[in-house]
């Protein structure tokens, strides 16, 4: 079985590991297995930044999850989610100096004796002291996230701002681009920032290869801003995140008679997406975009472009054939979607299941303004 030679040979050095990943690993050997199957006939394709040489799987290993709000794990079940990933082709894992132990444990899954080095995205974010941050905080903190994810080039470094009334992102921006020239950083990205700064970091020579963005049917933000036209034509992917919504794009909500309750939010991103949904418009609303997917799902069954494909493929499928997309990052908390986030790369859409799609989009209230405005509390 793939994933328990990979998993062999990485933990070979260390008895203690290897021991704690194999047994995970027999335990989720049957979903492991199905995995496999699925990997074998549908390939993950990859994708340049721009113009750099930098490679990314289109769809992404997302490992917020690791921060807390998301349950309890053990790191060995999350070294062995990405294991079992890396094997099916998500070759790409992102994760940020902020999520907690998220980039440690991702740096002990780098450090593994891997064929194909994992390509890590990770996050420089400003939260405070925002007029202090210098050239020699901005160097050590990314020498410290080079320490952390085992690696002596961080191969994509986003950054983050919180507040743009401290107006000093663009230094920061620059001070990674010198970063980049000494060869601590392979490439650099945004996230979460709106078209207006956006510009000026491209403007004042910050060398921008990606912008990570909530992006879905649901939070249509960056389109309706004009961040992605603009993105697109000045050689900047998107990379998305949101895109099922935590499952809110789901056969699981299909026909559901209400939203999630606060009590049912139990995780940080049922809460991020519920209220996205709430914003999108009404539950109605919602639920008539399920059916339409539901439909178009049944579709892409039906003339066997893809003999599974659901209502959370097809929410994929819509973003990813988003011009300028180039990935989207899955959320893994174990292995239990993994056969169904791979099969999205085996179909396309028809531009008219798109324009069914957007038909309903069209109807939504919100959310309103540019990426983020709402987060910042710029928007209501």
């Amino acid at each position: 079985m793939q994933q328990l030679s990979v998993t062999t040979a990485a933990f070979a050095a260390t008895r203690s590991g290897f021991c704690s990943v194999m047994c995970v690993a027999a335990r989720q050997t049957p979903l492991l297995m199905r995995a496999a199957t699925t990997a074998t006939t549908t390939k993950i394709p990859t994708v340049s930044l721009g113009k750099s040489k930098l490679q990314l799987s289109r769809s992404i290993q997302g490992y917020w999850q690791l921060a807390g709000g998301h349950g309890k794990y053990r790191k060995s079940d999350a070294t062995a989610n990405m294991v079992a990933h890396y094997d099916a082709g998500f070759t790409s894992l992102d994760t940020a100096d902020i999520y907690g132990p998220s980039e440690r444990i991702v740096g002990n899954f780098v450090g593994m004796q891997l064929q194909q080095k994992p390509v890590v995205c990770t996050k420089f974010c400003c939260f405070r002291f925002l007029d202090d941050i210098d050239r020699a905080e901005v160097r050590d903190r990314i020498l410290k996230a080079c320490e952390r994810l085992q690696v002596k080039q961080l191969p994509l470094v986003a950054l983050f701002w919180s507040n743009y009334d401290i107006k000093r992102y663009v230094d920061v921006g620059l001070y990674l681009a010198e970063l980049q020239e000494e060869g601590l950083i392979g490439e650099i990205g945004a996230t979460n920032f709106d078209l207006i700064r956006l510009q000026e970091l491209h403007k004042a020579g910050v060398p921008l290869v990606s912008h990570q963005v909530q992006l879905s049917a649901l939070d249509r933000r960056p389109i309706q801003s004009g961040m992605v036209d603009w993105c697109h034509e000045h050689d900047i992917k998107i990379i998305s995140f949101g895109s099922v919504a935590s499952g809110i794009l789901s056969d699981a909500s299909l026909n559901a008679p209400s939203p999630l309750t606060k009590q049912e939010q139990t995780t940080a991103s049922l809460r991020l997406y519920s209220s996205t949904a709430e914003r999108f418009g009404d539950w109605s609303l919602v639920q008539e975009l399920l059916h339409v997917m539901r439909e178009i799902a049944q579709g892409v069954r039906n003339d066997g472009r893809c003999a599974q494909a659901n209502i959370s493929n097809v929410a994929q499928r819509y973003v990813l054939d988003t011009p300028g997309v180039a990935a989207i990052i899955i959320g893994v908390r174990n292995v239990s979607h993994l056969e169904e986030n791979v099969r999205t790369h085996s179909f396309t859409l028809t531009a008219e299941e798109v324009d069914a799609i957007n038909q309903v989009v069209a109807k939504r209230k919100g959310p309103k303004g540019d990426v983020w405005d709402i987060e910042r509390g710029y928007v209501v």
